[in-house]
């Protein structure tokens, strides 16, 4: 029934299009301290247009379930990390791991938007990949990313959190 009154392809969309881009405009006060209501003006507009915009709206539908699988994989990886060490906080003690974890969300968000906005079927069929499945593609991102966040941790301190013995 919600699907049918335009709940998920157009309120949802608009909602999360204007709370981010408020909550952006109220962080970096780019129209000054206190302008909740040029903030919330621009923030209303722009999110009418992006929801009115198909493409918009088709690559949010292809890119947030990914990012809900993200946020289901990391929040796990975190329960698991606290049930071995503890105090997950310690983890931002680690050298170099801010760092780490930054370049591995971006991968992976830059991964994401590939496969949403549908560009990876656009490389395959340039040549570029050919002979190359989806799913070869996206092993061989796992295993890069993979490989980079073993690096980062590999480099700092030998992934052990400060105040702890391996």
């Amino acid at each position: 029934m919600l699907r049918e009154i335009g709940f998920f392809d157009f309120l949802m969309p608009f909602i999360l299009f204007f709370a981010i881009i408020y909550g952006a405009l109220e962080k970096t006060k780019v129209f000054g301290e206190g302008r909740r209501d040029i903030n919330s003006v621009i923030a209303l507009v722009i999110a009418l247009v992006a929801t009115t915009t198909a493409m918009v709206t088709k690559a949010l539908a292809g890119f947030l379930p990914w990012v809900g699988f993200i946020a289901i994989v990391v929040v796990s990886f975190l329960m698991v990390v606290a049930l071995m060490i503890g105090d997950v906080s310690e983890l931002a003690k680690i050298k170099y791991f801010k760092e780490g974890v930054v370049v591995v969300v971006a991968i992976i968000m830059l991964v994401i938007v590939v496969f949403a906005l549908g560009l990876d079927k656009i490389i395959a069929s340039s040549g570029a990949g050919s002979g190359i499945s989806e799913t070869d593609i996206a092993l061989i991102v796992i295993i890069v990313v993979g490989l980079i966040a073993f690096a980062i941790f590999m480099k700092s301190d030998g992934g052990v959190p400060p105040g702890r013995t391996p």
